[in-house]
Parts: C-alpha cells; sequence; structure tokens
C-alpha cells in the first residue's frame, strides 16, 4: 500500500512540473535617461590696442626729391598714393609717426587695406590731417573716400569672445548661447550682443562675462535648465 502511494506521489509532481519561481513582489523601477554629453568652452577675451579713427580722402602721393636726380614727369601716380585722413586733434596728438592704420574703402566692399602713418600736420578747425602710405594697388586712385582706424598711444579695450559653434542664430547683432553652470551641470539660455570676429572666435559685446562656460554641441537640443554631462576642452 505505501508503494502504491510513493507511486501516485512521484506520477503527480512528475504531471504537474516544476513550480515557477516567485515574481518579485515590487516591479523593477524604470531608469532615468542618462544626461547627454556636452562639450564647452570657457569664455575668453582678447585685448585690442587702442584706435582712433577718421575720415579720409585718396591723393597721389607726393615724389621725394634726390640730390642729382631729377624727378621723373609721368602720367599717374608713379610714387603711390596715401590717404589722408582728418582727425580731432586731441586724437591725433595720441599717434605716433610709423602707427599702423587699417584703411576701409566703401568702393571696394569695405576691404581692409594696411597703411602706415608717415606724416602728422595741423588741420583746421582744431583738427590734424594725418597722411597714411598705402600699398600699390590699381584699385586706388585720387578722390577716393575711405576711413582709418589707426593705432594709438593708451590703454586698449578687451573684446570677450566665443566659439562659432556655441552661437544660436546668426554670427551677427542679436543671438544666444547656453551657459553651463558646472555646480549643477545645467545650462541656461543667455541672450548676447556680438561684435567682431577676433582671434579667439566671435566676439561678445554685451551678455557674458569672463571666465563663464557655454555650450558647443548640441545647442540645438538643449533647453533652459537641462541637466546635461560637461565635457571639458581637454577631455
Amino acid at each position: 500500500m505505501r508503494i502504491w502511494i510513493g507511486l501516485g506521489m512521484g506520477l503527480l509532481v512528475a504531471a504537474c512540473g516544476k513550480p515557477e519561481p516567485r515574481q518579485s513582489a515590487t516591479a523593477q523601477a524604470p531608469q532615468a535617461p542618462q544626461a547627454p554629453q556636452v562639450r564647452m568652452a570657457q569664455v575668453g577675451g582678447t585685448v585690442f590696442a587702442a584706435t582712433v579713427t577718421g575720415p579720409g580722402k585718396v591723393v597721389a602721393r607726393a615724389a621725394e626729391a634726390i640730390p642729382g636726380r631729377a624727378v621723373p614727369s609721368t602720367k599717374g601716380a608713379p610714387n603711390g598714393f596715401s590717404l589722408i585722413a582728418t582727425l580731432p586733434a586731441d586724437a591725433a596728438a595720441r599717434v605716433t609717426l610709423g602707427a599702423t592704420a587699417q584703411v576701409r574703402f566703401p568702393a571696394f566692399a569695405y576691404d581692409v587695406v594696411v597703411g602706415r602713418v608717415v606724416k602728422i600736420a595741423p588741420g583746421k578747425d582744431a583738427t590734424s590731417e594725418v597722411e597714411i602710405t598705402l600699398p600699390r594697388d590699381s584699385r586706388f586712385a585720387a578722390g577716393q573716400s575711405a576711413s582709418a582706424r589707426i593705432i594709438a598711444k593708451g590703454a586698449g579695450t578687451t573684446m570677450l569672445a566665443v566659439p562659432p559653434s556655441a552661437i544660436l542664430g546668426p554670427h551677427s547683432g542679436a543671438a544666444a548661447v547656453y551657459v553651463v553652470d558646472l555646480a549643477s551641470a545645467r545650462v541656461q539660455r543667455r541672450a548676447v550682443t556680438l561684435g567682431e570676429q577676433t582671434p579667439d572666435g566671435i566676439g561678445v559685446s554685451a551678455g557674458l562675462q569672463k571666465g563663464e562656460w557655454v555650450a558647443l554641441t548640441r545647442v540645438d537640443q538643449l533647453h533652459d535648465g537641462m541637466k546635461i554631462a560637461p565635457v571639458g576642452p581637454s577631455q
């Protein structure tokens, strides 16, 4: 009788199979999405020398007389051209002979031409006339208008700059960047005013401070207060 009972229990277990393992009482919580890696750069600055500016006109450069040699008489400007820039007397007083000048011509789409100051003379009505030699260029003609920016004595100015990839919107005028808060690893959208191109990137005249960090990658995917995984420039 015991044999039949044991055999019957064995058949019952075999028919039912092994018991299923118990499931966990609590379901596994979903994992939070990982913060995206965003490369960043620190806001730097370029120190520009002090400058003075003024309008000017192109003139044929006067020939320099050499003892014992006749000055050739030819048409055009055999000695090249100069720009005579008119500056306020106090501004001209900060200019020295040999100073570098950047000359922009409206007729040449404001291309920059580099010259040097060779003469400073008193002008009319508290002004001075500054002569700037121009390189030889077939485009020059007497009477052309231009503006000159001349390196002068005095304290320079610092222009902040950011890499072009940090800019949201056009690379001139009003734009925006994402500033990275390293303590919280979150970004904040910041309106900025852009200036001229500098050796360190695009100039920023308002909206940022030197030493702040800005996002360089995924800027079109970021939003205010978003948490990121900051990646430094050397990583």
